[in-house]
């Protein structure tokens, strides 16, 4: 309520300030603007230029967020390579995120540095992540558990709220279009003070709302109800830093609330009348905080030391028209996590680091008859050192779980460098991930005689990057031991013997007479060993192409995706059946009214493929959005 409140004020607003920033004339540029390469710290723990990190690794700006005029971050994850996504519907649905082959719940999200896997599933809950909220991505490819424990075993997506640098600014973004598609942000922060002593302050209040379509396919599951579902969320973030000579303290924190219309492919005509699914609806609430503070001190030339402290709430809440609906539920989970590390310079291109963690989990559900929780004390080591034209990354994580004991995950990663370009690298990990409480004891569903995940990967890379050129070659392999599948059939979670995944992935971005252009191609077999039978819900390529270029005030842009054919289970049998391949256009282009004052109008899906990520559930068809952005 206080978030609607807000927004309304801020469109109050919205006439006069337009008027004060459309007077602003265009300032043309000095010069060419200088390209640095981006520092990311996901890497490896510690802060790297993005072209010397040895696992791959990819960075997402927040020019680029803005460019792709797109709301949430699941959609620019789709586009990434390595990465497939399946969605129970439209936007704000159930989101499922495959890395590198792997399941759902072996990609880790943090935010901030702060794991936010949900408690019951193990899952990230991806529909509560909208871009307004977001300074920018990095994105870790492949087995990295050795960093970061459980949930790493595919790769591990980090986000960073929206930080306040430069002179103190506001900037707002209205945004419509097809689908009664509506957003509004107001973001504002900036940095006060002199070096050594500068505070940052950034804050950011959002709304976004969508109801284009009828999250099942009525005509596939005849007692679905056929009404259009929508999506509402709120969100807000707050981070300020304060640097103490040498030393910085922080706290950042991130709040959504989302409202979400369901459609339930269960027949529950067996119970008797009166039952009409085609009139039944269901409404689920969501929620997520995530509040985390740091200190980050200087201890001497050679010695830095970082403490960090947080916790993240989930809670959900699902009613229905309908009382006996398997959907009706109410969940509350709760992380908290400390973790101390320390950094050394041994030398020159010699850093060590070591740290201990404590992650606590709690949880409850309607579903459950008693709640659950989890303790998991963690020490690790690390090692970055370069040598000429070697490079070498060590880690080494011993984890002690209070229902599953120890489990010991290292990596080791060497990188050759073949000229100043060109760069070979080899990798080898292990992985070690707990079953989630609901494969454990969710009722009826759960198998408390599950046994954790362990997992031996394997990677070969050549690496180029020259000026604005930079391009990745990776042939990977990942077998998983006992890995955790839900089988539809019986209704059970199980071990199955063991799944290999083996796959090539190439990805690349030049910028070419003006225009920017990039792709990137997954080709890969995630295979259950005990049946031979590709693993569900992920295909065997994914292709993605973009390009764009500037003219004049004017920059213009597009993108095509390309997935290939899946297995999935037939949303009314539980039978295997495939999912057709499909390909994905979207257009969009922009204008620069002035420094201040941009419009942008997309077309996404602009030739209204019809495709589905999940069998039954309906996918968006072609939508058009404007979006007007201002900034002081």
């Amino acid at each position: 309520m206080e978030s609607m409140l807000l927004t309304r004020r801020v469109l109050r607003c919205v006439p006069s300030l337009l008027m004060m920033l459309a007077a602003t004339p265009v300032l043309a540029q000095a010069g060419p603007v200088e390209r640095l390469e981006p520092v990311v710290v996901t890497a490896s723990r510690s802060a790297q230029v993005v072209t010397d990190t040895l696992p791959h690794t990819t960075v997402i700006t927040r020019a680029e967020i803005e460019a792709s005029q797109v709301g949430d971050v699941i959609s620019l994850l789709r586009l990434q390579p390595g990465i497939q996504i399946a969605l129970n519907g439209g936007p704000g649905s159930v989101a499922s995120v495959f890395m590198r082959g792997t399941n759902s719940t072996h990609t880790l999200l943090l935010i901030d540095g702060l794991r936010v896997n949900a408690v019951g599933s193990g899952a990230a809950d991806w529909r509560q992540l909208m871009l307004d909220e977001v300074e920018r991505i990095e994105i870790v490819r492949g087995n990295v558990s050795a960093l970061y424990g459980s949930e790493a075993i595919g790769g591990v997506v980090q986000v960073f709220t929206r930080s306040g640098r430069g002179v103190p600014h506001a900037a707002l973004q209205v945004q419509a279009g097809g689908g009664r598609t509506r957003g509004l942000s107001l973001n504002t922060g900036g940095e006060v003070g002199e070096e050594g002593g500068k505070t940052r302050v950034a804050l950011t209040v959002s709304g976004r709302s969508s109801s284009g379509f009828s999250a099942i396919d009525a005509n596939r599951v005849p007692n679905a109800n056929p009404d259009i579902d929508g999506f509402r969320n709120q969100s807000s973030s707050m981070r300020i830093t304060r640097q103490i000579g040498e030393h910085e303290i922080g706290l950042s924190t991130l709040s959504t609330r989302a409202r979400l219309d369901l459609d339930d492919a269960t027949d529950y005509s067996f119970f008797g009348p009166p039952y009409n699914g085609r009139t039944q609806t269901h409404v689920e609430h969501s929620s997520l905080d995530a509040t985390t503070a740091h200190a980050r001190l200087q201890l001497g030339e050679k010695w830095q030391s970082t403490l960090q402290v947080g916790a993240t709430l989930n809670k959900g809440e699902t009613t229905s028209s309908y009382p006996a609906s398997f959907l009706v539920d109410r969940t509350s989970s709760r992380s908290r996590q400390l973790s101390w590390q320390n950094s050394f310079a041994l030398a020159t291109g010699h850093q060590l680091t070591a740290g201990v963690e404590h992650l606590s989990q709690d949880g409850e559900a309607t579903a459950f008859a008693t709640p659950f929780s989890r303790r998991v004390r963690s020490v690790m080591a690390g090692y970055l050192g370069q040598m000429s034209v070697h490079e070498l990354q060590l880690a080494l994580r011993r984890d002690q779980y209070t229902d599953f004991g120890a489990a010991t995950t290292g990596l080791a990663a060497y990188g050759l460098r073949l000229g100043s370009d060109w760069k070979a690298i080899v990798q080898a990990s292990s992985a070690f991930r707990a079953p989630s409480f609901n494969d454990l004891y969710y009722p009826f569903f759960g198998n408390p005689a599950l046994q954790p995940e362990r997992a031996r990967s394997a990677e070969l890379g050549l690496q180029y990057a020259h000026a604005d050129t930079f391009a990745r070659a990776a042939l990977f392999r990942n077998r998983i031991s006992d890995l955790i599948v839900f089988d539809p059939l019986i209704g059970i979670a199980n071990n199955i013997a063991a799944a290999r995944i083996t796959g090539l992935e190439l990805s690349g971005k030049t910028r070419a007479a003006a225009w920017d252009l990039s792709a990137n191609l997954t080709l890969q077999r995630p295979l259950d060993l005990q049946t031979g039978q590709r693993l569900l819900r992920r295909a065997a390529h994914t292709l993605n192409l973009g390009a764009a270029r500037e003219w004049a005030n004017w920059r213009w842009a597009a993108d095509v995706q390309r997935v290939g054919s899946r297995a999935d289970s037939d949303v009314l049998t539980f039978a295997r059946i495939p999912l057709n391949p499909y390909s994905v256009v979207n257009l969009r282009t922009s204008h620069a009214i002035n420094k201040n004052l941009s419009l942008g109008f997309a077309l996404q899906n602009a030739f209204a493929a019809r495709y589905q990520l999940v069998d039954g559930f309906n996918t968006p068809g072609r939508v058009f959005l404007v979006t007007l952005n201002a900034r002081t």
